[in-house]
């Protein structure tokens, strides 16, 4: 499906040095696509035991070249499952790695009987003419106990394709006052009261102290702080999402 953004502020506003000449700005599109692979046979029933890889991400037309390749290169990098060898590659010899891992683990193992997925998706969270924000929804299984979920965010600016990142949206010396936020929105979450101990409640913050965390998207409704199992607490817990609102953020 092909879409078509018009480049423009949606309720976002970002700090200015000074004031740029008005220049029309091509519109951006994207169209989503899908790569897929599939383990030597297919997956044909839902008994099978096999292997699928596949990734659905936006494929930009309107964008220079340079940042495209800095959105494929960051999105590569989080879609590897933890292998240290393709972290980075292009998304097929991603792919390949994977199905070729799940071949072998099938091959030393094959009492086990059990099929390897992984599932991500990329989002287009925000598009105004400084910021692109994007987020990675992730789903797998390559054996154990059970599966692995993780959300992550890529924040770029859509003319340089540098990283757009907490202190290119904040006022300076704001960074406190948004903690105190977060960590006010956290606890109500988690129905813990303003004194309570997180270390006591099995959140694991250095010194006790709520920390906002690097992995965070803007989204339309305000900046969403996600915290993935394991990050802060055990896997029981589950992950963590803390969202500042824009509007309790004075400007």
């Amino acid at each position: 499906m092909k879409r078509l953004l018009i480049i423009a502020a949606t309720g976002l506003l970002f700090n200015c040095g000074q004031k740029k000449e008005e220049t029309a700005s091509p519109p951006i599109s994207y169209e989503t696509t899908t790569f897929r692979l599939e383990s030597e046979g297919g997956c044909k029933s839902d008994t099978a035991v096999c292997a699928t890889y596949e990734m659905s991400y936006p494929v930009f037309n309107g964008l220079d070249s340079i940042v495209a390749d800095s959105i494929t290169t960051r999105i590569n990098a989080l879609v590897s499952v933890g292998n240290p060898e393709v972290k980075g590659q292009s998304l097929e010899l991603i792919g390949k790695a994977f199905i070729n891992d799940f071949t072998e683990f099938n091959k030393e193992t094959p009492e086990l009987g059990m099929g390897w997925f992984y599932e991500g998706a990329v989002n287009v969270e925000t598009l105004t003419d400084s910021l692109l924000s994007l987020s990675l929804k992730e789903d797998y299984f390559t054996g154990g106990a059970h599966g692995g979920h993780s959300t992550f965010f890529i924040n770029i600016n859509p003319n340089t394709g540098e990283a757009f990142t907490l202190q290119n949206y904040l006022m300076p010396d704001q960074e406190e006052s948004v903690r105190r936020i977060g960590e006010r929105i956290f606890r109500r979450e988690h129905e813990l009261a303003d004194t309570a101990s997180l270390i006591e409640n099995m959140f694991e913050f250095p010194n006790d102290r709520f920390e906002l965390n690097k992995n965070y998207g803007f989204t339309k409704d305000g900046i969403l702080f996600y915290y993935n199992s394991y990050e802060i607490a055990a896997y029981a817990m589950g992950p963590s999402e803390v969202l500042i609102p824009y509007d309790s953020l004075k400007r």
